[in-house]
């Protein structure tokens, strides 16, 4: 697993980056990891919503949760650790 400590900003994509299609994708600074969700996730404040433009925020400033793995489709780079690159 990935190493992400509180403080951290993450990226995590909503959908597998593909050629011909804009990167869905959130970025964050980490506030920790828990299973509130039900899951193991990390608990984010958003700082850059990839679908925001200047009249939509998107998700900027709220609190999301990005799940650290997935059953199904997850790949490597889905979280991806901005702190540590």
């Amino acid at each position: 697993m990935m190493k992400v400590n509180t403080g951290d900003t993450i990226r995590g994509y909503d959908f597998k980056p593909m050629v011909g299609r804009e990167d869905c994708f959130v970025e964050g600074v980490v506030l920790g990891i828990n299973s509130k969700m039900g899951y193991n996730a990390y608990e984010i404040e958003v700082t850059k919503d990839s679908w925001s433009d200047a009249e939509c925020k998107g998700r900027v400033g709220k609190i999301v949760f990005v799940p650290v793995e997935v059953a199904f489709m997850d790949y490597a780079g889905r979280v991806i650790n901005l702190s540590r690159i």
